[in-house]
């Protein structure tokens, strides 16, 4: 995986922004990268300010240099409390393309929730949707204030080149973080099994022999991965991967899921198929979104 360089966070000025943007901070130091922030100023609410309040070209350029005042300061507060100055940035237009068209240049984007239900309904239809579905660069979505660097570290794997990509990356946003790796299987179309006369000791003949195959990968994953193996545990288990995730998740006390965009199975347009979204909507821990 290339070096990362830099990482950007987009910030509203929420409390939500404010904690991605310290995460941001802290990440970046742990790197040794650049940090960048940008906040986009929406056009068409400008457009519809000048047009309900006749209002000056004067008063928008105001609140752009307003903007750029509020944007400095949470830059001069983070380099107050990391050490880390980030450089500011403050566009209008689309907030979505704006952000796509300045992740070009970065290597890791982070963006801030607002609270319990504003992910999940962030995910349908808005900015954030949009950014998470058309970026190729991962994407850190925090949920909680950031008290120390990531300590555990949840990595869900479906054994496809995503998964290597998605541990390598976990590794890389926590060096210092020990790593879970989960790996959920089911059965094809284990409510209908007893229809065609598929018996209990067939089920569980299967179960032995899928934990046993994963448990393989799981060690030639660990291995290739060159991690340090006393960072890195795994458990395989049986059930709908989105619920088993969630409750692997708060039973470890995990401070990040680290997931891939796509795969062979589950992970196949997650967007579709609704593994990630869940994650993403319910997950009270932070989520990073591999996509290569």
């Amino acid at each position: 995986m290339t070096p990362m360089t830099s990482i950007m966070v987009a910030t509203d000025f929420s409390d939500g922004a404010r904690c991605a943007a310290e995460r941001a901070a802290i990440v970046a130091k742990e790197q040794c990268v650049n940090l960048s922030l940008i906040h986009v100023m929406s056009r068409s609410a400008l457009s519809d300010l000048r047009r309900l309040f006749q209002a000056p070209t004067e008063v928008e350029a105001k609140l752009v240099d307003d903007a750029s005042r509020m944007l400095n300061e949470v830059a001069a507060d983070i380099s107050l409390n990391t050490g880390v100055l980030g450089s500011t940035d403050v566009k209008t237009g689309h907030a979505h393309t704006e952000i796509l068209s300045a992740m070009e240049s970065a290597d890791l984007l982070v963006l801030g929730a607002h609270g319990e239900s504003s992910l999940h309904d962030l995910m349908l239809g808005t900015t954030a949707e949009r950014v998470l579905s058309a970026c190729k660069r991962p994407v850190l979505v925090v949920k909680s204030p950031p008290k120390t660097r990531y300590q555990h570290v949840l990595v869900p794997v479906d054994f496809s080149p995503y998964s290597a990509s998605a541990l390598t990356m976990a590794s890389r946003i926590a060096p210092l973080a020990h790593m879970t790796l989960l790996h959920v299987f089911r059965i094809p179309f284990e409510g209908r099994l007893q229809i065609v006369g598929a018996s209990e000791s067939g089920i569980r003949r299967y179960c032995e022999e899928e934990q046993q195959a994963a448990e393989q990968r799981m060690f030639e994953l660990i291995r290739e991965s060159q991690i340090d193996s006393n960072r890195v545990s795994y458990s395989v288990e049986r059930g709908d991967p989105s619920p088993v995730i969630l409750a692997k998740a708060e039973e470890l006390l995990s401070d990040l899921i680290v997931i891939g965009k796509h795969g062979q199975s589950w992970f196949e347009d997650v967007f579709l198929g609704s593994v990630t979204h869940h994650i993403l909507a319910r997950s009270t821990c932070d989520t990073l979104v591999v996509y290569k």
